[in-house]
Parts: C-alpha cells; structure tokens; sequence
C-alpha cells in the first residue's frame, strides 16, 4: 500500500489552503470577531504604558512638580491590569469556537470516509487515515486559537507601533523600521523552507502510526510466524527518518530564532546610539528616548511572533492540505434520506383520515412535523410501527 497517494501534489499557497476552513469559522465569528477584539485591545494597553512613562520623565521629574505622579502611577497600574484582563477574556472567548471547528471538521472527515469506497480503503493506510483525522486537525485548532490570532493582531500593533515611535521620534522610528524589515525578509525566506519539511513530518507520522497500529492488530500472527524482529527495524527505520526530519525542523527554527533576537538588539542599540546624540544635541528629550526605547522593547515580542506565526501557518496549511485531500475524493456512497424528507410510507393512509377519526393509526414522518419542531422522538421510515393505543 502506498504511504501517500497524493504524496507528490505540489501545494499551493499557505492563506488560499486555509481559506477552505472559513465555512467552518463562520457559525463562530462573533466570539472570534471578540478574542481578536480582546487581544488587540490588551496589546494596545501594552502599547499606551511607554507613553505614560515619557509623561512622568518630562513632566514630574523634570520639573519637579510631583503633584500628577500619583495619578499617571495608578493609570500604569490600570493598563497592566486592562492588559491582564483581556489576555484572559481572549482565551475564554477563543477555546471554545476553536474547539467546535475541530469536532465538526473530525466529524464531517468520518462521514466521508464512511461513504468512500472500498478500494479506497485499500490504497489508504489506516495510520495516514488516523493521522490526519487526529493529530492534523489538533494542529488546525491550535493555530486558530493562537497563531492565527497573534498574527493578526501583532501585525496590526506593529503597524501601530511604528506609528506611534513617528509620532515620538523619527529619527528612532526610521532605526527601528531599517531593522524590522530584514526581520520579516528572513522570517518569510525561513517560512518558505519550513513549509516542505513539517508536511514531510506530518506524513512520516502517518506512516508510522500505521506501522504501529498494524503491528498491534497482527501481533498474533508475528508471533507465529517468527517476524516481531523484521517488524521492529521497520519501525526503527521509519522512527530514525520521523527523527532526522523533526531535527531538520529544529535547526530551521534555530536559525529563525537566533536571526529574531539578533536583528531587534542591533535596532534598539542604534536607536540608543541615535537617541543620545540627539539628547545631546538638543533635538530630543529624556523621555522620548526613554518612551522610544520601550516601545521598541515592546514591540520585538510582536516582530517574533510574526516570524513564528508565519512558521506555524506553513504547518497549519499543510495539516489543512492533508485533510482536503481526503474530503475532495469523490464518495461512492450515499447517505440515506433524512427523514423529514424522505417519502412517508403511510402517505395514502395519512391523507385519508380525517381528524374526527376514532381509529388510531401509527403516525408517518408526514405527521409528525410537529414532533420535529418540538423535538421529541423521532419517527424514521424504516422504524417499527407502534402498537395501537388500548381502547379506554
């Protein structure tokens, strides 16, 4: 059997693949629409803090009159305390939508497999078919309640960010801006590679899960006929190519990593070179540099994770690509008729009685609307036919 038939596809763009999931999001966009809400708020209280403090430096402390400390200390305090809040309000908002998107993608994944044919089934292994009911969608859900979230967000406070540090200092936004740019080439030339390595990942998995739940099934017969050690380096074998390609991984994200902390320290070291020869020079102030320096700081969490999430969303749309595989084949079988649709058998026996009717006959789907609205029991076409009520 082969591992993967579909193997050789060539994928397409990461955002045209996990466009296929919006009919999923749809019925969820509102608490979505609130999490996303909530964390770009929460950022943007991050945001308001360094602008705050460049009040206290050239207010207060510059010229001395201590009188509106107190109250631009408490409106920190208020903003860390907004931040927190909404940091939580955004993982109440997010785990459950993302959940249901999870659920109902597994559950429409088995319906369809269901209703595939048979031949199917013999060109697909089981732990390709279990891998991608399983640990693809686990990653899909994971990306949407936290990757696809901050990558939004973080791009939209960068945006800000940058706006504000122009508003500040220009001269520091433009240090700032030189050093973020390289950061987002590198991240998107890392993304590129990311993206052919975790799908290979994810389909080795398959592999071996098939593998194992092959070997636990058939441990009889491997038993009897002497082949638990052929068995064993089959397993290793494939093991030590999972291993050798997760390693791959570790070094792309290692090179990312160390590329995300080095490029934001040469920025925040020239905005300090910069910023001083303009205090100096008079064409700054204390608190700018210092309000500068911390939205700088501020911002490097938001420039990393936009380089992570890009990372994330290659391996989210590969796990989405493993799943559409699936769902595009054509089914061969096809599901019974639901029963508010289905022709009542009793159809002619329905339409014949007349409500001032002493019999009672068994009910069809065709009268029993109502019994839908309401949602009792459920009459099916192919069901018994209850016993006639006793005569009082």
């Amino acid at each position: 059997m082969s591992a993967d038939p579909v193997i050789a596809r060539r994928p397409g763009s990461s955002l045209a693949t996990l466009r296929r999931i919006a009919p999923y999001l749809a019925p969820v966009r509102r608490p979505v629409a609130g999490a996303v809400g909530a964390t770009l708020c929460a950022q943007l209280c991050g945001l308001t803090i360094p602008l705050v403090v460049q009040r206290i430096i050239d207010g207060p402390f510059t010229s001395g009159d201590h009188r509106r400390l107190p109250w631009l200390i408490s409106l920190v305090a208020v903003l860390g305390a907004a931040e927190a809040g909404l940091f939580y309000a955004r993982r109440k908002l997010i785990a459950r939508p993302t959940a249901l998107v999870e659920s109902r993608m597994r559950a429409d994944l088995l319906t369809h497999l269901l209703r595939m044919p048979v031949d199917f089934h013999d060109r697909w292994q089981t732990g390709q078919l279990l891998s991608r009911a399983v640990n693809d969608l686990v990653t899909l859900r994971k990306y949407l309640a936290f990757a696809a979230l901050f990558l939004v967000v973080n791009t939209v406070t960068l945006v800000v960010g940058l706006a504000v540090l122009f508003t500040i200092a220009p001269a520091l936004a433009l240090v700032g801006l030189c050093s973020a740019a390289p950061l987002l080439l590198v991240s998107y030339l890392y993304e590129t590679r990311y993206k052919v390595v975790a799908r290979r990942a994810q389909d080795q998995g398959g592999d071996l899960t098939t593998i194992a739940e092959e070997t636990m099934l058939g441990m009889r017969l491997l038993k009897s006929f002497g082949r638990a050690r052929v068995r064993t380096r089959l397993f290793q074998e494939q093991a030590r190519r999972l291993r050798d390609t997760e390693l791959h991984i570790v070094r792309i994200m290692a090179a990312l990593s160390t590329a995300l902390l080095v490029l934001p320290e040469l920025g925040i070291a020239g905005q300090l070179a910069v910023g001083t020869a303009g205090i100096i020079h008079g064409g700054l102030t204390l608190g700018d540099l210092v309000a500068a320096i911390a939205i700088s700081t501020y911002l490097r969490w938001p420039t990393e994770c936009i380089g992570w999430a890009l990372s994330e969303t290659s391996t989210a749309a590969a796990a989405c690509d493993r799943y559409w595989e699936l769902r595009d084949s054509p089914p061969s079988v096809t599901d019974p008729p639901h029963p508010r649709t289905a022709p009542c058998p009793r159809a002619a026996i329905c339409a014949s009685r007349t409500s001032t009717s002493a019999t009672r006959e068994p009910r069809g789907p065709c009268c029993a609307a109502s019994t839908w609205r309401y949602g009792r029991a459920r009459p099916w076409p192919w069901s018994a036919p209850r016993a006639p009520a006793r005569p009082p």
